[in-house]
């Protein structure tokens, strides 16, 4: 037998009792028509509750006939009532089918709610979905662009190292076999770092292939300067700092490195010589700034945007070498945005520019 089968003999069943109960208490006199409206009213709301519009509608019915023939004279007979009583016939037959109705549409609302709330759900968890794959999206891409701007540095970035390799080994420098052997180590370190990195970031199909690290702007300047040696041993390089403060940063220090060594090569190929470089280290409430600051001729307000576009050229470069920094800063603004942070530049005061590199602080 089915739910709703098993509902209605439920339902029947008690309508049946309580009519037969009615029929042995005919001999009370305690007993009023009021009795059997009170009675069979309950029972027409119970199977409004449980039973539906259909079975609410045959309970009133048959609370009617059930209190005619009980309850009004002449009884265990249909018809016949009084006017008085017949008001009453009438006015629970109006109750019954007023309730019947307020059940059929709670019950209307409450399925109409329901089905609101599974489709909820639905676009809820469809939206979920779409964000997860929008995140996975923005993960894919954003490491797609990493690997490009790294492609591109490869030709770009590399000959700051090469650079200062051919310097250290060149008979005619002014450095002896005990100063230049450790910084041959120490570029042939920067050069096995960068083609790990590069391996790293051909190796990651999915997910972020940075090395977020904890690491002191102190070690980072100081290596950046080092790698960028071939570009500035002729130049005056002025590192400051504005507290004796250990700082640290959080970013993927080669990254990092590259970062740096763009922004130091840009402010040596494109200030006079014999004019300092200064290197300020700042700390800040979330972000840590290390700034290259420079006297060469600055960036127009119209240019600030064009000198981080890939492949972009000064006007007018004072010789054919600076035509190829035209990659170096797009590449240093991908890979600090990639770590949280990003390159920024400002006109400096007296003349000049001020390029700031941004990473985040690690205070642990």
């Amino acid at each position: 037998m089915s739910a709703t089968a098993r509902m209605w003999v439920t339902w029947i069943g008690l309508y049946a009792a309580a009519s037969m109960f009615f029929v042995r208490l005919d001999t009370l006199p305690e007993l009023r028509i009021a009795h059997g409206v009170l009675v069979y009213l309950l029972l027409i709301i119970g199977a409004s509750r449980h039973g539906g519009s259909a079975l609410s509608l045959v309970m009133v019915a048959l609370g009617a006939i059930a209190v005619d023939m009980l309850f009004v004279p002449p009884r265990l007979a249909f018809g016949g009532a009084k006017t008085l009583d017949l008001l009453i016939l009438v006015g629970f037959l109006i109750t019954g089918l007023v309730i019947s109705q307020l059940f059929a549409g709670l019950q209307r609302a409450a399925r109409l709610a329901n089905e609101r709330s599974e489709e909820v759900a639905r676009l809820s968890d469809a939206r979920v979905q779409l964000e997860r794959e929008a995140a996975a999206v923005r993960v894919l891409r954003d490491a797609d662009r990493l690997k490009n701007a790294l492609l591109l540095s490869l030709s770009h970035d590399l000959r700051s190292p090469v650079a200062t390799l051919a310097l250290l080994s060149d008979p005619q420098s002014a450095f002896t076999p005990e100063a230049a052997m450790p910084r041959v180590r120490d570029q042939a370190e920067r050069l096995g770092e960068f083609i790990q990195t590069l391996q790293r970031f051909a190796r990651s199909s999915t997910g972020s292939p940075l090395e977020m690290a904890r690491y002191d702007a102190g070690m980072l300047v100081h290596t950046a300067l080092r790698s960028s040696e071939a570009l500035l041993h002729e130049r005056e390089v002025r590192v400051i700092w504005s507290n004796d403060a250990v700082l640290s940063v959080r970013c993927d220090f080669t990254l990092a490195l590259q970062v740096l060594g763009n922004l130091l090569q840009n402010a040596a190929r494109y200030s006079p010589a014999g004019t300092p470089i200064d290197v300020t280290v700042l700390p800040g409430v979330h972000l840590t700034e290390i700034m290259v600051a420079d006297r060469g001729p600055g960036v127009s307000d119209a240019d600030v945007d064009r000198i981080f576009a890939p492949l972009n050229r000064r006007a007018s470069p004072p010789d054919a070498e600076q035509e190829r920094m035209g990659v170096g800063l797009s590449i240093a603004r991908t890979f600090a945005r990639a770590q949280r942070g990003d390159v920024r530049y400002r006109a400096r005061d007296g003349g000049g520019a001020e390029f700031v590199l941004e990473l985040a602080r690690d205070a642990t």
